[in-house]
């Protein structure tokens, strides 16, 4: 019996990934390489953060609900507790 290779990823999981990678080098540079937040440059790490996240319904590849954070300030938009 031949046995077929596993593919490790889905091709729709491989094509959002991508999408995402597009649209985080479009947000590069539309923010200047600057963080969205603090406006420090990005140069030695970002994180692209979702507005609405995508369990509550937000798209990971939707402009208008990303925006690249430093790490710093990626760190402090999820762990801020609201009262």
């Amino acid at each position: 019996m031949k046995r077929s290779k596993i593919n490790p990823m889905s091709d729709k999981k491989r094509a959002e990934l991508r999408l995402e990678k597009k649209l985080t080098a479009e947000l590069y540079r539309k923010q200047n390489g600057l963080c969205g937040d603090c406006g420090c440059n990005l140069g030695w790490g970002s994180a692209k953060h979702e507005i609405i996240f995508r369990s509550h319904g937000g798209s990971p590849t939707d402009e208008a609900n990303c925006i690249l954070l430093c790490l710093v300030c990626h760190n402090l938009r999820h762990h801020i507790i609201v009262k």
